[in-house]
This record gives structure tokens, C-alpha cells and sequence, in this order.
């Protein structure tokens, strides 16, 4: 005889309060991880929205995917996919959580099946025409851009294709042309792929009225030197963190949704604390320790 709804929901209690709470956080971040693996980067919410937000294709033409969340306020948040997991397939949106939390917010989100870092035309003609006309047709006033590694790359080279109000960048490439960066030897299959360097590094003319750059030191050093320093451009170094990781570990200390709020706003104190509370350190304090003050 199948049991009844009484007696699941009366195992399914004894279950859980036979694990103490950090157990049953494990276990649930555990089940996340290995079944939900594509949205491994969307962070924790420390607000979450009313009510599902819809989400429609506006582009959806290889190489490049494009889907919009309407909002009510003047802000239009963009979001770049980083190279995600399968190759044939077009990469997940990704910080679905972060950018949809606050529904004042007008959001995109950008695909690249190519994994060009903006040196696709087609893909980039595309981005430019999508953007240009939902700025126009939304009113926004403050475009902010998001990403990860390929889509932290993309954020920041974004601007020179429409004005970017703020970019929040996670363990950026300074370049994937080849003796950029000594030694770099990552991302070699996409890096193949792509036939001509049309956008260089990740330093454009015009660049974002406010940037904020986030880098794991394990592995990601060179790229963020490769950065000049510049009035307009904050960068935060995390011994410890690895480019692969820094994301995760920004989403696990809940502060994603709040980093975000700060760099629209740019307010640099803001995204100063929250990255140092969970271990970031102004760039000059760790690559010139007798720089700090």
C-alpha cells in the first residue's frame, strides 16, 4: 500500500530534524551544485522579487542570444554570459537571481556562442542594434554592465558600443590575444577560434564611467596588472580565490546583490566594504605591499 500524505509529511519531518542546520545547508548546496550546475555563479538574493519575473527572446541567432526582463524604473542592468560548460550548446544566462531581485530594473541577458570576447562582428553588430534600441524604447538613463571571466571581459569592452554607466567585472581577461599576458596558456581552443583581435584587450575608448574589477590571485595576477590604473577603475584582489572561483565565493558570502546596488549607485565606499568583508583587498596593498597606508 502507497503511503499516504500524512505519513510523507510526517517521515519527511523526522528526516530533516534528524540533521542540525549546517548539515541540511550542505546537503542543499550539494543538490544545487551537482543538478543545477549551469547556475553555479547566480548569487544568494538578499531580497527576492514578488513574483516570477518573465523573461523574453528578443535575439535568438547564433552566435548570439538575447533575453530581456521588462522593469519600471530608468536603470537597465546587462548581464554576459561567461563560456559555461558544453561547447555546441549557447551558454546559460547567468546572475539570473542578482540582476532579477530588484524588479525596479530593466535586465538583459547576453549569450555568445562563438565565446568570441566581442571579436565576432555579426555578434557584436547585433549586441549594439539590440541594446541602442531598448535604451531608446525603455528610457533607461544608467545602463550597468555584469560578468564573469568571458563575460567580465565583456562587460568592460562593452562601452565602446553604447555608454555603460557601470561595470562590475569578476576575474576578467586583460586579453586573449596570444604573448598578451606571459605565460597564459588558458582558454587555448576559443582563443583559436578566433580569426582576427579586433577588440584587443579589454581597455576600449570609451570606457565605462565606473568600473569595478575583482580578481583571484592564485592564478589571475598578471591580468590584473595588466590593467592601468586609472581615475574611474577600482580594482580588488582576493588572495586566495582562483579565477575559476572567485565567483562562487562572492555568491556564497551573499554580497553579489549588494555589489551590484553600490557600483550603479558608484558608490565606491559601498563596494569597497563588501569586498573587503569577504577577504578583497584594494589592488596596490597586494601587488605593492609598501604602497598600503
Amino acid at each position: 500500500m502507497r503511503p499516504g500524505a500524512a505519513e510523507l509529511r510526517r517521515f519527511s519531518l523526522k528526516f530533516m530534524y534528524s540533521f542540525n542546520s549546517t548539515q541540511i545547508f550542505s546537503f542543499m548546496s550539494f543538490v544545487c551544485t551537482v543538478m543545477f550546475p549551469a547556475m553555479n555563479i547566480q548569487a544568494k538574493d538578499d531580497t527576492k522579487p514578488t513574483k516570477p519575473r518573465a523573461l523574453h527572446d528578443l535575439v535568438d541567432q547564433p552566435p548570439i542570444r538575447i533575453r530581456y526582463s521588462p522593469g519600471t524604473g530608468e536603470d537597465l542592468v546587462i548581464s554576459f554570459s561567461s563560456i559555461g560548460r558544453r561547447r555546441a550548446e549557447m551558454p546559460p544566462d547567468e546572475f539570473l537571481g542578482t540582476v532579477l531581485s530588484n524588479t525596479s530594473r530593466h535586465a538583459l541577458f547576453i549569450s555568445d556562442l562563438s565565446r568570441s570576447w566581442l571579436n565576432n562582428k555579426e555578434f557584436r553588430k547585433k549586441l549594439e542594434s539590440t541594446v541602442q534600441t531598448v535604451i531608446r524604447e525603455t528610457g533607461a538613463t544608467r545602463v550597468t554592465t555584469l560578468g564573469l571571466s568571458l563575460g567580465a571581459f565583456s562587460a568592460l569592452a562593452a562601452s565602446s558600443l553604447f555608454p555603460v554607466h557601470a561595470a562590475l567585472a569578476i576575474s576578467p581577461q586583460f586579453s586573449m590575444m596570444p604573448g598578451a599576458i606571459k605565460g597564459e596558456r588558458r582558454w587555448h581552443y576559443w582563443r583559436k577560434q578566433i580569426k582576427a583581435f579586433e577588440v584587443e584587450t579589454a581597455e576600449v575608448a570609451p570606457p565605462p564611467a565606473q568600473s569595478f574589477l575583482f580578481h583571484g590571485m592564485i592564478d589571475d595576477q598578471a591580468h590584473m596588472q595588466a590593467f592601468t590604473q586609472r581615475e574611474g577603475l577600482d580594482q580588488f584582489a582576493f588572495p586566495g580565490q582562483s579565477h575559476s572561483s572567485l565567483g562562487r565565493h562572492l555568491r556564497d558570502a551573499a554580497v553579489l546583490p549588494g555589489l551590484l546596488s553600490a557600483a550603479i549607485a558608484h558608490d565606491r565606499r559601498g563596494v569597497a566594504r563588501l569586498a573587503k568583508s569577504c577577504g578583497g583587498q584594494w589592488r596596490n596593498s597586494v601587488a605593492h605591499p609598501s604602497s598600503q597606508k
